[in-house]
């Protein structure tokens, strides 16, 4: 068995098309708009400090981030830290556009 197929994704996938990677939409971080949120895929060209900063506030890839503000900087959130940072480093931030579903629950009545 190859590297890759013994590991294990920590991802899970709602449809199979997300699973092989279909259909997503991989843009910067600086591409989502207010209420959007997105998986951190990679960080490109980051410099040292700036990715040790990101590192420590839980911007690693695998994690869900969602975009609060867009100007004058880009704030967004990450699991319970608000994070704000500029257009240049939020330009190399790749993210995973999570798509919400038009299904609507239904509530259970008895």
């Amino acid at each position: 068995m190859s590297e890759t197929g013994m590991r294990m994704s920590r991802i899970r996938y709602e449809t199979a098309s997300d699973r092989y990677n279909k259909d997503r939409e991989v843009v910067s971080l600086c591409q989502l708009k207010p209420g959007e949120a997105g998986e951190v895929v990679d960080m490109q060209r980051a410099d040292r400090s700036v990715l040790q900063r990101l590192l420590a506030m839980a911007v690693i890839p695998g994690s869900t981030l969602k975009v609060e503000f867009t100007s004058p900087v880009v704030v967004f959130q990450v699991e319970n830290t608000r994070v704000a940072v500029d257009h240049g480093v939020a330009g190399e931030i790749r993210v995973c556009r999570i798509r919400r579903s038009p299904l609507k629950s239904i509530p259970y009545s008895t």
